[in-house]
C-alpha cells in the first residue's frame, strides 16, 4: 500500500479513494484472491483518466512498480511497463532511432495503447494496437498471464482480441511488447481558419490516399493540426495544395520535428482563455465513416454546439483515420470500427466544485453525443464511464456483436467484478 500520489487528471485527484496500491505482479495476484473490496478497482498507469480514482474504491497505481523500458539489441522490439506514460517511451526509443506511433498528447500511459491507440501517423503506421507483440499481467481473477500474438488456437485468439481493446474489464496488463518504427522527422502545418476553411480542409483530407492527416480542434477559434512524414513527397505536396486551396490562414506555421517527441501542443491554437483554478471534464469519442455530402450539415450542427457550450473549456475535436488503420481485420481485435475515417471527441468542462456547472456541461456532453451519434455511429472507448448513464450505451457502440463474447470472457477471467462492468 502507498500513500496517496499525485495525479495528472484534477477529476481522479480531487477524489478520496479507500486506500492505495502499488505492488509487483505476484503480490497483485496474492491480493486479488484474498478479495479486494469494495470494488470496483480503480487502475492508474498515467493519470490521465478520470477513473483513475473514486471515491471509496481501491485504487491501483502502476506508476511506481512497472516502469522497465527494455529495447531488444536490433531495436525492432520494445517492451514497456505500464507504469510509463508515452513521453517516457519516445524519450527512451529515439536515443535508439526508434519510436512507436502515439497520440496527440504523450501524458497518456499504456491504456492508451490498450484502448486502441490513435495517433497522427495511424494513416501511415497503423493502431498503436497493432504493434503489440506480447502482454503481460494478470486477470481480473488473480490468474497471472504472459500471451503472445497467437495463431491458436482459438480459445488464446479469443483472450488475446479481449485484451486488445477491452482489456481495462478483464485484466490488469502490467508490461506490453510492441514492434518499433525507425524515427523519421514530420512535418507539422498548424493554423487558425474560419469555419469555411475547416469545411474545405476535411473534405480535402477525405480524398488524400497518402500518410497526410489531419486533425482539427474547436473551441473559441478552429485550430488545423496536419502531419505527414517529411520523406513522403505525395503528402507534402497534397498539404501545399490544400494550404493553396484556403488561402490566408491566421497563425499559421509550418515546422519539421525528429519525431513525436518533439510535436507541439494539439489544441492550443483553438483558445486564447487561460483556465482558471481546477477543471473537471469528461470525454465521450465517437468513430465514423467519411461525412462526405453530409459535410454541411455537420459543420452546421458543430457551429451550433460549440455556440451553446457552458464552459469555456468545452470543445469539440476530431482526428484522421483510414490508410493503415483499416487494413487489420475486425476479427483480430476488440476496435471494430476498422473502417472509420473519422474520431470526433466531446470535451466537457466545469469548475471543480460546481455542481450545477457539472450538469449543465454532462448535459451538452450527451446532447453533443447524440447529435455526432448520426455522423459517428461508433464508439471509441479512449475513457470509460461506469459511473455516468450512458455506460451501456457507449459499450454497445464500441463492441456491437463481439460483446457477448467479451461478456462470457470477463465471466471467467473476472468473475467477482474486480474491474469495470460491461
Amino acid at each position: 500500500m502507498t500513500e496517496h500520489a499525485a495525479l495528472w487528471n484534477p477529476l481522479a485527484n480531487d477524489s478520496h479513494p479507500a486506500g492505495w496500491i502499488s505492488s509487483d505482479a505476484i503480490t497483485l495476484s496474492n491480493l486479488i484472491r484474498q478479495g479486494i473490496q469494495p470494488s470496483p478497482l480503480m487502475v492508474c498507469s498515467g493519470g490521465t483518466s478520470s477513473r483513475c480514482a473514486a471515491d471509496g474504491l481501491w485504487t491501483l497505481d502502476l506508476r511506481a512498480r512497472h516502469r522497465q523500458l527494455v529495447i531488444s539489441e536490433a531495436g525492432d522490439e520494445v517492451e514497456i511497463g505500464a507504469g510509463l506514460s508515452m513521453a517516457e517511451v519516445l524519450e527512451g526509443l529515439q536515443t535508439r532511432g526508434r519510436s512507436i506511433p502515439v497520440g496527440l498528447s504523450t501524458l497518456p500511459g499504456c491504456g492508451f495503447v490498450l484502448t486502441g491507440g490513435i495517433s497522427p501517423l495511424s494513416r501511415s503506421q497503423g493502431l498503436a494496437m497493432d504493434h503489440i507483440v506480447g502482454l503481460r499481467g494478470v486477470w481480473g481473477n488473480g490468474d497471472c498471464f504472459e500471451l503472445s500474438a497467437p495463431v491458436s488456437p482459438h480459445e488464446e485468439q479469443q483472450k488475446w482480441r479481449g485484451l486488445l481493446g477491452a482489456a481495462p474489464f478483464l485484466a490488469i496488463v502490467t508490461a506490453i511488447r510492441l514492434r518499433t518504427q525507425e524515427l523519421t522527422p514530420l512535418v507539422i502545418w498548424r493554423s487558425v481558419s474560419s469555419i469555411q476553411q475547416l469545411a474545405i480542409a476535411i473534405e480535402a483530407a477525405e480524398q488524400w490516399t497518402h500518410s497526410a492527416s489531419l486533425q482539427w480542434a474547436w473551441n473559441e477559434k478552429i485550430e488545423l493540426f496536419i502531419v505527414c512524414f517529411a520523406n513522403d513527397h505525395a503528402a507534402m505536396t497534397a498539404v501545399e495544395a490544400l494550404k493553396t486551396l484556403l488561402g490566408q490562414c491566421a497563425e499559421s506555421s509550418k515546422t519539421m520535428v525528429p519525431g513525436q517527441h518533439a510535436q507541439p501542443p494539439f489544441g492550443a491554437l483553438a483558445t486564447s482563455t487561460a483556465a482558471q483554478g481546477r477543471n473537471h471534464s469528461e470525454v465521450i469519442s465517437r468513430l465514423g465513416p467519411a461525412w462526405g455530402r453530409r459535410l454541411p450539415s455537420l459543420i452546421a450542427d458543430l457551429n451550433q454546439l460549440i455556440s451553446k457550450r457552458p464552459h469555456p473549456g468545452c470543445q469539440i475535436s476530431a482526428q484522421q483515420l483510414g490508410g493503415m488503420s483499416s487494413q487489420v481485420a475486425v476479427s483480430h481485435t476488440s476496435f471494430l470500427h476498422r473502417d472509420a475515417i473519422w474520431k470526433p471527441w466531446i470535451n466537457a468542462v466545469w469548475n471543480a466544485n460546481d455542481e450545477q456547472g457539472r450538469k449543465r456541461s454532462l448535459d451538452w456532453l450527451l446532447h453533443a453525443n447524440t447529435v455526432l451519434t448520426e455522423y459517428c455511429p461508433g464508439v471509441h472507448l479512449a475513457q470509460i464511464h461506469p459511473h455516468l448513464s450512458f455506460h451501456q450505451a457507449e459499450l454497445d457502440d464500441a463492441f456491437q456483436d463481439w460483446l457477448p463474447t467479451l461478456n462470457r470472457l470477463k465471466s471467467h477471467h473476472d468473475p467477482y467484478g474486480l474491474l469495470p462492468p460491461l
